[in-house]
């Protein structure tokens, strides 16, 4: 019989988020989301160790030769959504969705500039733009920056946080790709303030349904992507939306589950309303009023910078001593070669370099090179004992 997971797959376009290569080509998946969290976590998986290495490189090329390896860990932290993206471009047939630098969401010209940067960086690995949607919370600033790169670069923006329908409105006119609601945000909220359920009605769900009924009402082409659900029922109660985003945790229920559950979308529980224009004074207005938007919004924003701050620090610490690791071996594998009567040193009747370079490396003058000597010489970390 065939999975729930199929059977979802056949009405609405998957999206996993997931960084894992294995796991994305293994799901009846069309696109793909790439967060900074399952980055963190996939490029630490030795499976992705030639992506990583490949970020290395480029970054040592970019720092230049001898270059700090602090630094050069930390550009090769950047450059690893590049060889996420190209990689992953090559499990599916739809878009890859990349998250930008959450600390950004407030800043609109830094957010051009940084997603026409990535884009760039992306194409020419040879990933059409067209398969690439950059995702941007949806502040004023992240939906401003939207409309100049939609109509000036052509680069497709997936606005996130999508929480009130000022923030719908705003979007669609900015030429969004798609929008993407939280619904577990959503949910905690109406768990929070006591609203949870009206008349046997997820109020999350609801309002979902609303954005999408807007959208189409007024004849917009941008999408409604639902993600961070909390549950597998909230994502079946949106099946026929036109993509979903689904974390492992969801796609493996669905996979493990045969029953005969419907995946009927209900129909709209509100009338979409007249076309609003959202300009800044409105949004300002019209954002202070929504309680929910105010609060999950900021949260939310919060969390993106936490998380980017989490993997600089993760993964450039990690790189650090991989490539630490990577020397020291190499040293130690360079002294063998040369250290032929195995006394742990380099002396002047086994060296077959220049006078010059023995002396440079003699750093104590005793006439002999030490595998500490020679590590330093080679600016790598000295070998640890006995390695």
């Amino acid at each position: 019989m065939p999975t729930l997971l199929d059977r979802l797959a056949a009405v609405s376009a998957l999206v996993p988020e997931s960084a894992e290569l294995s796991k994305v080509a293994a799901l009846p998946a069309r696109h793909v989301s790439l967060s900074t969290s399952r980055l963190t976590a996939a490029a630490q998986d030795p499976a992705h160790a030639h992506l990583v290495d490949a970020a290395v490189r480029y970054a040592q090329r970019s720092v230049g030769k001898g270059g700090n390896r602090k630094l050069v860990a930390m550009r090769a932290v950047e450059r690893l959504t590049v060889e996420f993206a190209r990689a992953l471009s090559e499990q599916i047939t739809g878009f890859v969705g990349l998250e930008l630098d959450g600390r950004l969401a407030f800043q609109k010209r830094a957010t051009i500039d940084k997603a026409r940067a990535l884009v760039s960086d992306i194409e020419e690995l040879g990933v059409p733009r067209e398969r690439i949607v950059v995702k941007l919370p949806a502040t004023l600033e992240g939906i401003e920056a939207t409309e100049v790169l939609s109509s000036k670069s052509g680069v497709r923006c997936q606005l996130t946080l999508v929480l009130g329908m000022h923030q719908v409105a705003a979007a669609a006119d900015a030429g969004a790709h798609s929008i993407a609601p939280p619904v577990g945000r959503i949910t905690d909220y109406h768990k929070q303030a006591g609203t949870e359920a009206v008349d046997g009605v997820d109020p999350s769900l609801a309002l979902v349904r609303s954005m999408r009924e807007y959208l189409r009402a007024h004849g917009y082409p941008t999408l409604v992507v639902p993600y961070a659900f909390r549950s597998v029922d909230q994502v079946l109660a949106l099946a026929g939306f036109e993509a979903l985003t689904l974390s492992t945790t969801h796609t493996d229920e669905l996979a493990s589950r045969t029953d005969d559950a419907e995946l009927t979308v209900a129909a709209p529980t509100a009338i979409a309303g007249e076309r609003l224009v959202v300009d800044a004074p409105t949004w300002n207005r019209m954002h202070a009023a929504d309680g929910l938007a105010t609060s999950k919004l900021s949260d939310g924003v919060r969390s993106l910078g936490f998380a980017v701050v989490s993997q600089e620090k993760q993964l450039g610490e990690w790189i650090s001593a991989r490539q630490d690791a990577e020397a020291e071996s190499t040293v130690n594998a360079f002294f063998q070669v040369w250290d032929y009567d195995g006394d742990g040193y380099i002396d002047r009747e086994e060296w077959n370099g220049t006078e010059a370079v023995f002396n440079a490396l003699d750093r104590d003058k005793d006439g002999r090179i030490s595998v500490e000597e020679l590590a330093r010489g080679l600016g790598a970390p000295a070998p640890s004992k006995g390695g």
